[in-house]
């Protein structure tokens, strides 16, 4: 009976561990704060990468202050990379119609990413 314990607790902990190794894996990031002119809020000028081997979306909280203005998302395929704001590529619109302000954005995602983009008027 202690044998069959021992072997569904360790089973237990193997399902848990194989799980955390993905959770560790997530994407985030909180930008610095950015002086903002009132109008459209943009995201982009940068090139935004899924590195995962698994499409993913990338989700993005716009603040100003502390109130959250919008959330939007970009999904790419594994290894899709766009280059928002350049191009043929237009900039990503995070909100319109906005006042003058300071400004945040969060990001997160569950795979790889990178993003060089941020952002501005």
């Amino acid at each position: 009976m202690m044998k069959k314990s021992m072997i569904s607790i360790t089973l237990i902990i193997a399902i848990v561990l194989s799980f955390s190794t993905s959770v560790f894996a997530a994407f985030s990031h909180t930008s610095g704060n950015y002086n903002l002119a009132g109008g459209t809020i943009k995201f982009g000028q940068g090139i935004i990468s899924n590195g995962s081997n698994y499409s993913d979306t990338l989700t993005i909280k716009l603040y100003r202050g502390n109130t959250l203005v919008s959330i939007n998302t970009i999904s790419l395929n594994a290894k899709q990379w766009i280059y928002a704001g350049v191009g043929t590529t237009p900039n990503i619109v995070l909100a319109t119609n906005q006042p003058a302000g300071v400004y945040r954005y969060e990001l997160s995602a569950y795979g790889s990413w990178q993003v060089l983009a941020q952002i501005h008027n």
